[in-house]
């Protein structure tokens, strides 16, 4: 039987995975019935790799039960359980999967979690059928993966974070927002002239709420220069969006950054959105090229589709953790 295009991308995520976190011995990507859709364990001979499996099955079964009581159909949930030398991971960030890790206890929760939720809503776009997804492991998840010593965030409370979204017309700023605060997207939607202003509270762990206000700035250079220094006073962090399909839009980031740099005095998280990403066959802007005018301004970059929804919410969780970081 010839295999699916989307088995095989699962199967690549998954090698991934493995090769970016260290400690990782079996993952495996169920429904929400505990039946395993795909996965992949990491020893030294096949006996021990069904092992493995094995026992992440085992674990699933006994597992599945509570995990439907304790969230039910919610759609997404992270969870650690530690049984003697190895943690359980079971992480969700849809309504159809639930992906299962098993790692040694060296490896740390941060990791975990970061990884894990990344390859979760990858997974859940897979089986809604976008095949386009990439299978790479964005370098801002490895950063990511690395900050606060491996520990969650432990700072109780709610938090607030003024995130700021720039770069031209029609780059999909007000979509990347919409994909991030609602999970939908709209073909059509008129420009955004001026500024408007979203929220949305994100869980970073059991305690600890990130708090976000979201500024999206209009495109219009000059229209919008004279009001500029006060949508961008206060920020705590910046995305400058570029749409990966327009020719030359990349050399807008220097301007970008030049006009934050005029309102905003103190130095802030950066990052640099390639955007539509998902249109594989109008790419002008490759990564390669992002990543490098990414090093030459000490930005990370990340690259999305508003569309799909691909690591969207990643962008906004780095941002979410870097700001905790400084708390």
């Amino acid at each position: 039987m010839e295999r699916l295009p989307s088995t095989n991308l699962l199967e690549e995520i998954l090698r991934n995975y493995f090769n970016e976190v260290e400690g990782i011995k079996g993952v495996a990507i169920c429904d929400r019935n505990g039946f395993i859709i795909a996965s992949e364990s990491r020893q030294e001979n096949e006996e021990d790799s069904d092992e493995i499996i094995g026992v992440l099955s085992a674990m699933l079964d006994s597992y599945i039960d509570r995990i439907k009581a304790e969230f039910g159909k919610t759609e997404s949930f992270f969870n650690i359980t530690s049984t003697g030398n190895k943690k359980f991971v079971f992480s969700s960030m849809g309504p159809s999967s639930i992906l299962t890790t098993v790692a040694a206890q060296s490896t740390t929760d941060i990791e975990l979690k970061v990884y894990s939720e990344h390859i979760a809503a990858k997974v859940e776009l897979i089986l809604d059928g976008n095949i386009d997804i990439s299978p790479k492991i964005p370098e801002i998840i490895k950063a990511l993966s690395k900050t606060r010593g491996g520990k969650l965030p432990d700072l109780a409370g709610e938090y607030s974070n003024k995130v700021i979204l720039t770069g031209d017309h029609s780059v999909g700023k007000t979509s990347l927002i919409r994909r991030f605060v609602e999970n939908n997207f709209e073909e059509d939607y008129i420009s955004t002239i001026d500024v408007q202003i979203s929220k949305k509270i994100v869980n970073l762990s059991e305690n600890t709420k990130m708090n976000f206000i979201i500024w999206d700035i209009g495109g219009q250079v000059q229209h919008m220069a004279p009001y500029r220094a006060k949508f961008y006073n206060g920020a705590n962090a910046a995305f400058i969006v570029i749409d990966r399909t327009r020719p030359g839009n990349l050399s807008s980031i220097e301007k970008w950054f030049n006009d934050i740099n005029k309102s905003v005095k103190r130095k802030i998280p950066i990052i640099i959105v390639g955007n539509k990403s998902d249109l594989v066959d109008d790419i002008n802007i490759s990564e390669e090229d992002i990543k490098s005018i990414a090093k030459q301004f000490d930005f990370h970059y990340i690259l999305t589709s508003a569309m799909t929804g691909e690591n969207v919410n990643d962008a906004f969780l780095y941002i979410a953790y870097r700001i905790v970081e400084t708390l």
